[in-house]
């Protein structure tokens, strides 16, 4: 007899422990709710604001490739380096922005607080990811990426700006970085044309670049818009001498940079 009951406690007390198993299964931890939720509903929900930022990334730099993003393509007539000439003319599109023309342009528009970033400040190469990166981790609002051609033959010239086309993955406003691209191309067409009566303009196009790809929201609550230019074709000699190695060449890029810097303040949102 005392057996029996002994046989029967444990296949009780065997039921119990199944019963607390049970139990804990049907009551996981949330990451969204409760008082020591990592990540609470709603936690993420954007505010729009007045603010704006601006992202500028200088193709390129250092001397290692990453992925998307070759250390430099591009050698210029005069032997310049692209990835020296973005950073250089990403500094001035920068200057421009922060100064007082192109700021009496935003103030007029309703904007008092736009910040401009740079994706680098020095020769060092990021990744395609890690430049849409300093756009996502500071909801920026446009993101422009400045970059030089170069081909083997020097006849060859022109300015182009590109976005990335609907259905490629990683966009999600095509429209409307296609309407930024065209203003960008007209204004640093315009410009260069300006000073150098053999510019030519190569237009608007649509390409599946990775550095362009969606970055998420920015402080308008407006998917940010990306683009990519091709300033010109460094390789022709005529071009170089405008915008790299002619004794008006730094002049040329502030006066450029400054088109395409009032460009954007008159297109931001």
């Amino acid at each position: 007899m005392a057996r029996k009951r002994s046989r029967r406690r444990r296949k009780v007390h065997g039921r119990k422990r199944a019963t607390r198993r049970r139990t804990r299964r049907r009551k996981p931890k949330s990451p969204s709710s409760g008082k020591k939720a990592s990540n609470k509903a709603g936690a993420a929900k954007a505010t729009c604001s007045k603010r704006r930022v601006i992202v500028i990334d200088p193709g390129h730099g250092g001397k290692k490739n990453l992925k998307g993003s070759s250390s430099n393509n591009a050698i210029a007539y005069s032997k310049v380096l692209e990835k020296t000439l973005t950073l250089q003319y990403a500094k001035s599109l920068q200057r421009a922005l922060m100064g007082a023309t192109v700021k009496a342009i935003l103030k007029s528009r309703g904007f008092n607080n736009v910040q401009v970033i740079l994706t680098r400040g020095s020769d060092k190469n990021l990744s395609a990811k890690a430049r849409r990166a300093v756009a996502t981790k500071n909801k920026a609002d446009i993101f422009v990426s400045i970059h030089f051609n170069g081909w083997r033959l020097e006849r060859t010239r022109g300015t182009e700006t590109y976005y990335r086309p609907s259905g490629s993955g990683g966009q999600s406003n095509a429209a409307a970085d296609k309407g930024l691209a065209q203003k960008v191309n007209s204004a640093l067409y315009k410009a260069i044309k300006a000073l150098d009566s053999g510019a030519k303009n190569r237009g608007v196009k649509a390409m599946k670049l990775g550095v362009i790809r969606d970055t998420g929201k920015g402080y308008s609550c407006k998917m940010c818009r990306s683009v990519l230019m091709e300033v010109d074709f460094i390789t022709n000699k005529k071009a170089d001498k405008t915008l790299v190695s002619g004794k008006n060449a730094t002049q040329n890029r502030d006066k450029i940079m400054m088109a395409v810097a009032k460009a954007l303040a008159k297109t931001l949102w």
